[in-house]
């Protein structure tokens, strides 16, 4: 076991490792309010030579602003992301009611969905079928519990919003693909608000985009370190949005990056406008406040373009 470090003797380790501390006190007081190892293990690689040495001139500073920067794009990418989730709920709900209008619990019939995923279905139909039985015997008001009691059934549109987004994508996955066609072609509106459509937006690319938003979501809500995390796979090649930045389809997509330019594809013009323009201020930002660093190094771990803060220009929020 690592022994217990006093503050002080942290702020000693730092400086034996050539790591400037322009303020003693205060640097003692952020890492009593702030976990060492997720700040300093997590954010200092970016201002070391490879030698566990810090380069000549870092600061503790630049650190807890590099760690700030993290976290708020992870609120800010989270946000878009939450309302990116509630329009493609709301899709979902609408057009799977619009097939089974008149079958109670449908979602809980495996003949509802593709029947060539049975396997897939086990996980998904138990899941909720839970959040129905928890929320039904909950001692607490809700409104699965009134439908159960006063419908005996509880519509999608209910039941929705008591889905996370990795459920709601599972349920996505499954559907025939009649199903998933409309709700494609439904978030072609956000699609064409955004962007200049030539080509179908289909529900594998469609599917592929909200996979890696999912992951990347679950990283901002569980307040992992987002700089140089990965998506386990590459998001389909959509021509209609990827040429617009120079992504081929040899290209890697499974960064950040990706992410934030698909939720065009989800979110409004004025929704992607705000996500875009909040994103740029806070690169701006962290860009004024690192000395020893380029910026370029983040942005890299992030998987943005060189420069995109100053090459790319705000955007018109109607």
């Amino acid at each position: 076991m690592k022994n217990f470090e006093y503050l002080h003797g942290q702020i000693a380790i730092l400086n034996s490792r050539g790591l400037i501390v322009p303020n003693y006190k205060r640097a003692k007081q952020y890492l009593l309010t702030n976990n060492y190892y997720n700040i300093i293990n997590g954010y200092s690689k970016y201002f070391m030579n490879g030698q566990n040495t810090y380069i000549p001139g870092a600061t503790f500073d630049e650190i807890t602003h590099l760690y700030y920067f993290d976290k708020e794009i992870k609120y800010t990418l989270f946000r878009a992301i939450t309302e990116a989730e509630n329009h493609i709920k709301s899709i979902l709900a609408y057009r799977f009611s619009e097939v089974y209008n008149n079958k109670p619990y449908a979602y809980l019939d495996i003949n509802c969905y593709d029947n060539s995923k049975t396997l897939e279905l086990g996980w998904l139909i138990s899941r909720l079928t839970k959040i129905i039985n928890n929320n039904k015997n909950s001692k607490n008001n809700n409104s699965i519990k009134h439908h159960v009691k006063k419908h005996n059934d509880v519509p999608i549109w209910v039941l929705i919003d008591y889905l996370d987004f990795g459920e709601m994508n599972a349920l996505i996955k499954n559907l025939p693909v009649s199903v998933q066609n409309n709700i494609a072609k439904n978030s072609c509106s956000f699609v064409s608000d955004n962007i200049s459509m030539t080509t179908p937006f289909t529900p594998e690319t469609m599917i592929s985009f909200t996979e890696n938003i999912r992951q990347v979501r679950n990283i901002c809500a569980h307040n992992n370190k987002l700089l140089d995390s990965k998506c386990k796979a590459d998001v389909k090649f959509y021509p209609d949005l990827h040429s617009i930045y120079g992504i081929s389809r040899n290209s890697k997509r499974n960064d950040v990056y990706n992410v934030f330019i698909s939720l065009q594809c989800f979110l409004s013009k004025t929704q992607y406008a705000q996500l875009h323009n909040t994103i740029r201020k806070r690169i701006i930002t962290l860009d004024n406040r690192l000395n020893t660093i380029k910026v370029n190094t983040i942005l890299n771990s992030l998987g943005f373009p060189k420069d995109w803060h100053r090459k790319t220009p705000s955007l018109k929020q109607n």
